[in-house]
């Protein structure tokens, strides 16, 4: 990897926080600076961007957590960066590939928020610069790093082969419900053949289908209900459902996966897979507008 020089101090990691109007960022923050929960990595800058009333600013943010220098411009420090966090919430990550991209341009390793890109197009062209620079990109719901699942990894696997998975969880289809859809993500994986979601004024259900002989799931994205984050798994031998609620958790697990690609130059989610799950997420959207029609991903890949 091309990339800038290791941190100012030994091998500390310096990382810029790109964006504040999402509760992430002041997750990261206190995770990183104040808990010092990664040792040797640390966010030493941030850009403001959009504000959100419910969220703190970006002078608040680094008075509370000790964050070193609040830029004017996003690429004002390009040079001192280790590894950037591409979090800024406005369009629903609609900006995340063209603010990450004189980062990744410049050697420098990004983490894009979910969802990474409203275009597939977009993520595609990303990825490519990337592989092309020697650079590391990833982008997540931290869902994937829940606690609990790594916990009862053992348990689900000892259930025997799934047959169908259920994950619910809140907010609207695409910006929000990339964390159910990686849920399933996290305990099947890749492979998802075809898509068909209904949708309602307040809630979504879908059906990604694995092929034949393959695991189905439900996804749930409801916006009349207190659900949480919540996944069912239906096995041979059993059933088990899981409660996800350590956000603390899969926030930390997330950060230490990112930080963990700087070092080895190996994204912890390989990019096709996050092409999968937009292309889930699309052709879901495509599907409802077809009154619930089944929607294949190779066409929307295509």
């Amino acid at each position: 990897m091309s990339g800038p020089a290791s941190g100012e101090a030994g091998d500390n990691l310096r990382i810029g926080l790109l964006g504040v109007d999402t509760s992430h960022a002041g997750a990261y923050a206190r995770i990183l600076n104040e808990q010092a929960a990664i040792p040797g990595a640390r966010i030493t800058w941030v850009w403001g961007g959009q504000v959100r009333a419910d969220q703190p600013g970006a002078r608040t943010l680094a008075a509370t957590y000790d964050i070193g220098r609040v830029v004017a411009e996003p690429t004002e420090l390009l040079h001192q960066t280790d590894l950037v966090l591409v979090v800024d919430d406005a369009g629903h990550g609609r900006h995340h590939v063209p603010q990450a991209r004189v980062f990744v341009a410049a050697g420098v390793p990004a983490f894009l928020d979910k969802p990474m890109a409203r275009s597939l197009g977009e993520a595609r062209t990303l990825f490519r610069l990337a592989a092309e620079r020697g650079v590391p990109v990833t982008s997540s719901s931290a869902l994937r790093f829940a606690r609990e699942l790594a916990d009862d990894e053992a348990y689900l696997a000892d259930l025997g082969e799934p047959s169908s998975v259920v994950s619910v969880g809140p907010g609207e289809w695409f910006h929000y419900g990339v964390h159910a859809v990686e849920q399933v993500y996290a305990v099947l994986g890749p492979g998802v053949r075809w898509v068909q979601r209904t949708s309602w004024p307040e809630r979504d259900v879908a059906v990604l289908g694995y092929g034949p002989g393959g695991p189905s799931a439900v996804v749930q994205v409801l916006r009349d209900a207190t659900c949480g984050f919540h996944l069912t798994v239906h096995a041979r031998k059993g059933r088990h459902a899981i409660a996800i609620e350590d956000a603390d958790a899969y926030y930390t697990g997330q950060l230490r996966a990112v930080v963990e690609m700087v070092h080895t130059g190996v994204p912890p989610v390989p990019p096709a897979e996050t092409l999968e799950i937009l292309a889930v997420l699309r052709a879901g959207e495509l599907s409802a507008a077809a009154d619930g029609a089944r929607v294949h991903l190779a066409d929307v890949l295509a």
